[in-house]
């Protein structure tokens, strides 16, 4: 091999080799490396939500021992607070050291004193087997006690197996974040199809008793407001003429046809308004409320040809404008217990009258301090 060739050993092509250009990157790796560097710029200018520094500090509460924890405090000039601390280190516990009795190395004595016996020149076959378990015995790795307390979030996992799943078997390797000796809980076993018709059933069971419960109370109050919407609303037909009113849509009770004015149940009739009473009520109270329309039909006198008085189409549409015949229909149409409260309000904000309290007031403010308030509840 001439001088001008290069050894193949030398470390030239080493060099030449690594100073090659490398391949040029493709667009998916050139993406994924803007993504990396988009994604950690994001987490270096992002601002962590209230949630997660609390998760972040608990997590770092928990990690400390009390050892550290005191020692902080300590380095920072605050009294400790941590009673059982403080009582271990008065009964002589030093932090970094094991609990329990201290290992004494044992001291052997080599030879026989001055009175051995010549039996102790006579070496004992039991005695040396004796000795040699013993050896063997020193020779194996001892186990050493724990210097650093175990951490509060493995103590917590220990205390779910305690509680939830006892006879759990402990294994001193068996730990990390979610306690010790914890495992996956084992996948319960599917349910058969007799299973899930038997749930299927009894969560019908409940919800129609459910539903009865509540079809029962909802029918119980609606009874109870209509029951009380009669006087309310002949409160307000009092307080109403006193003060110069003919008429007001609050006086309106679909369970008495006379709360009804002359003209006004066909202009109703004639928008096809369904009454929220008669949704409610049974076939026997309908057919009572016809046959009382009926016999009021029949005390009415009957016009003559000489009375000179309008239609009563024609009195609808002159009293009832549109817009009544509206605010009535809407009315009619709530439940009795949105009706009872639409009167009682009406007879506060308007003439300082509270119907639970059965006072009419001087004024609003009046009211206001002496009325516990506008609900039924805060009257009892």
């Amino acid at each position: 091999m001439s001088d001008e060739e290069d050894d193949y050993l030398s470390d030239k092509f080493l060099l030449a080799s690594a100073a090659a250009p490398t391949r040029p990157k493709t667009y998916a790796e050139r993406r994924k490396e803007a993504q990396k560097l988009a994604q950690i710029k994001n987490e270096e200018n992002r601002h962590k939500s209230r949630r997660q520094i609390e998760l972040e500090s608990r997590e770092e509460g928990l990690s400390k021992s009390l050892f550290e924890r005191a020692k902080e405090e300590e380095e920072m000039g605050i009294s400790s607070g941590n009673k059982a601390l403080s009582m271990m280190m008065k009964m002589g516990f030093k932090p970094g050291q094991a609990l329990g009795k201290l290992d004494e190395p044992k001291t052997t004595v080599s030879g026989a004193g001055l009175g051995a016996s010549s039996s102790a020149s006579t070496p004992d076959p039991a005695d040396s087997a004796t000795k040699e378990d013993v050896e063997t015995k020193e020779e194996a790795p001892k186990l050493k006690h724990k210097i650093e307390p175990i951490p509060i979030n493995e103590w917590m996992g220990m205390f779910y197996l305690l509680r939830f799943a006892p006879g759990h078997g402990y294994n001193a390797m068996d730990t990390g974040t979610q306690g010790i000796g914890v495992r996956k809980r084992p996948r319960a076993p599917s349910p058969t199809s007799a299973e899930r018709v038997a749930k299927m059933a009894k969560m019908a069971e409940v919800t129609s008793q459910e539903t009865y419960r509540d079809r029962t109370r909802q029918e119980y109050e609606e009874r109870r407001a209509e029951g009380r919407l009669g006087p309310v609303q002949r409160t307000c037909t009092s307080l109403d003429e006193k003060a110069g009113k003919t008429f007001n849509v609050l006086w309106l009770n679909p369970l008495d046809p006379g709360s009804f004015p002359q003209g006004l149940m066909e202009a109703l009739t004639e928008r096809a308004v369904p009454v929220a009473a008669e949704r409610g009520l049974s076939r026997t109270t309908l057919q009572a409320r016809m046959r009382q329309q009926m016999q009021a039909d029949a005390l009415r006198p009957l016009n003559t040809a000489l009375d000179e008085d309008p239609p009563s189409e024609l009195l609808s549409k002159e009293i009832f404008t549109p817009e009544t015949v509206d605010e009535a229909a809407q009315f009619l149409r709530l439940n009795a217990r949105n009706r009872l409260q639409l009167v009682v309000t009406y007879l506060r904000d308007k003439y300082a009258y509270c119907f639970w309290c059965g006072t009419q007031y001087e004024d609003l403010e009046e009211m206001d301090v002496e009325c516990p308030g506008p609900e039924e509840d805060a009257h009892d």
